[in-house]
């Protein structure tokens, strides 16, 4: 896998964690700033674990990540730009053209975004929930103000394409990315899922795949 992948799957396998009363968490108490709002800090977090806190800083406030991004020409705004996994959503949830709120993307997929979040709720929208939730909205949602892109290795070394393969017994079209090396193929383990009939996940160690019934 590369470095996208591995923060997608640092922080999908964090789906659940709930914290305890006053934002005590075991993302603040490692970052040294417990009992705050902790959205990026969960994001901090992930990236240390995914071993990319060199693309993504340690940072414990969304307005300073939005600076961070945009001073190295790394960020997009909300409809010039379709996220790829391992980006960093930044929302607006206040409508007021500052973000307050960031995820993972986990992925896009006909027209809905999915991230991972932080300090958010299961349901509904809050920039100061209880837990780890994967969230979907529609990719033109007014409350994603823009993506922090972040310097993966795996963009520079190989090219990432949108491909369309077709189901030969439906006809349908099915998107995903993919990256040609040496004349052949290869599919994202995650985009699996939309082949098969299959859940791609993350153990802590290893990615995992489990046959779905």
């Amino acid at each position: 896998m590369g470095q996208r992948d591995d923060l997608v799957s640092v922080a999908v396998g964090q789906i659940g964690y709930c914290e305890e009363d006053n934002n005590d968490t075991k993302y603040g108490i490692w970052y040294g700033v417990n009992n705050q709002p902790w959205c990026d800090i969960f994001v901090s977090w992930c990236a240390a674990q995914a071993k990319v806190q060199e693309l993504i800083p340690k940072c414990a406030y969304v307005p300073d990540r939005l600076s961070y991004y945009q001073n190295k020409g790394a960020y997009q705004t909300h409809g010039s730009y379709t996220p790829r996994p391992g980006d960093l959503c930044l929302f607006d949830f206040n409508n007021n053209g500052v973000p307050d709120h960031i995820g993972i993307v986990e992925k896009v997929q006909d027209g809905t975004l999915y991230t991972i979040e932080g300090n958010t709720s299961s349901n509904g929208e809050s920039s100061n929930g209880n837990g780890v939730f994967r969230k979907s909205r529609s990719l033109s949602s007014s409350m994603i103000l823009g993506f922090g892109i972040p310097a993966y290795e795996d963009d520079k070394t190989m090219e990432i394409q949108t491909i369309e393969i077709k189901n030969l017994d439906t006809g349908q079209l099915i998107t995903v990315e993919g990256i040609n090396i040496q004349g052949y193929n290869y599919v994202k383990l995650r985009d699996m899922e939309k082949l098969f009939p299959v859940t791609i996940g993350w153990d802590g160690n290893n990615p995992t795949m489990k046959m779905n019934s």
